[in-house]
């Protein structure tokens, strides 16, 4: 069967799928909108706009009600889910790939845990080698999640829906690293109603977080600030237990957002709430996907690239130095991303009327080694940081530690 027929995604996060029109009119016809509908099924209507599109299947256990609802019965549910796979044709020949195995027949506890030690090696390689070296396999290994969806016993379920939610939420920092915006936001959407379904708060806020980092590349502050006090909403809420990793994690980025968006004030409580907060985060109870978020060098990192942010650049180049030196040497990415903002805030410290002084010549070193790792790592977004700080340079081009970084990244 070919990922035409299967509704599977694709690097780039664009659903190869059919149109499921019976749904549709099935749902109109007993007086549903998409987001009536979702309501009382307990889903998001992005959900629901993925049944309907052929994105994805109701899981099984959703079957039932679903076909209550819509007045059908499971035979009859079952054919309009599947009835236009026969008018599919593959425009060419689909060959074998990881994607394309069939799904096993049984899912079992123990091959569930092959499948999520699988995306954390994906996680570790991403770590250590950049998005560009397992983007593809991360986006075929979130459509073998896709494909064992109705074949999950009924225990396994919630267990099934985390793992498929930790596969798209990383598949969605992947993408954002491409600057492929629009993928991400379908692979978070994914992860969203993943995390619902499983009903992890913790991992939901999370994927909120993701989200707003779409907006804050963008450069919408307001937008960042709206859906990360949404997410603060639900980590602080004391029924969910979430980790205090996460509510740390979530204040550095609504620091972040506040800067952005002007209010440097709010954004610098916020940060010293992240910093509080890390003081309580214990190293065994991070999440897997929050599993960089666990060493003193990433909030090191985190809080310089907040102060950048925030225009305190003399103490942005002291966490960020800090960070630079501790940051093991295989986070390629990580320690990419805190040279740029390193280079950034040693230039926010450079005084116009000293060209000689030592912050332009340590901002070029520092964006040289950022450059040759983003490069290295195929970090199309950390390229883009490089080009996009390269005018600031011009004052200082005379410069011997200038000139070549100016020719090395034009």
């Amino acid at each position: 069967m070919g990922a035409a027929e299967r509704g599977h995604l694709m690097p780039g996060g664009h659903p190869m799928a059919v149109r499921r029109t019976g749904l549709i009119r099935a749902r109109k016809a007993a007086g549903f909108t998409q987001e009536s509908f979702a309501e009382v099924m307990h889903v998001d209507r992005s959900t629901v706009a993925r049944w309907e599109t052929g994105v994805r299947e109701p899981l099984p256990y959703q079957r039932p009600k679903l076909a209550r609802l819509l007045k059908l019965t499971m035979d009859e549910l079952d054919e309009l889910l599947h009835a236009e796979r026969s008018n599919v044709a593959p425009t060419q020949p689909v060959s074998p790939s990881p994607s394309a195995l069939p799904a096993p027949r049984v899912v079992h506890a123990g091959l569930l845990t092959q499948y999520e030690t699988l995306t954390d090696t994906y996680r570790q390689i991403d770590y250590q080698a950049g998005s560009g070296a397992v983007y593809q396999e991360a986006v075929a290994q979130l459509n073998r999640l896709l494909d064992m969806a109705d074949n999950v016993p009924s225990p396994l379920y919630q267990r099934f829906a985390l793992a498929l939610g930790d596969a798209a939420q990383l598949a969605a920092w992947l993408a954002i690293d491409h600057q492929d915006y629009g993928a991400a936001r379908r692979y978070a959407s994914l992860a969203l109603s993943s995390a619902q379904e499983g009903e992890d708060p913790g991992l939901h806020a999370y994927v909120l977080g993701i989200m707003s980092y779409i907006h804050l590349h963008a450069g919408r502050g307001p937008d960042a600030v709206r859906l990360l006090l949404a997410a603060l909403h639900l980590a602080t809420n004391p029924r969910f237990a979430v980790s205090a990793a996460v509510h740390s994690w979530l204040s550095e980025a609504i620091g972040e957002a506040y800067a952005l968006s002007g209010d440097h004030q709010a954004g610098a409580r916020a940060l010293a709430e992240a910093e509080r907060l890390f003081d309580r985060v214990n190293p065994t109870e991070v999440p897997t996907w929050l599993a960089f978020y666990n060493g003193t060098e990433h909030i090191m990192r985190l809080k310089g690239r907040c102060l950048v942010r925030l225009g305190d650049g003399p103490a942005a180049v002291t966490a960020l130095e800090e960070a630079a030196e501790a940051l093991p040497a295989h986070y390629v990415r990580e320690r990419s991303g805190t040279l740029i903002d390193l280079a950034t805030a040693q230039l926010m410290s450079a005084r116009g009327d000293e060209p000689r002084s030592a912050e332009p010549e340590a901002a070029a070193a520092a964006a040289s080694e950022a450059w040759e790792l983003a490069v290295q790592t195929g970090s199309g977004r950390n390229q883009r940081r490089v080009r996009e700080l390269l005018p600031r340079f011009e004052p200082y081009r005379r410069l011997a530690a200038v000139r070549p970084l100016l020719e090395m990244a034009p």
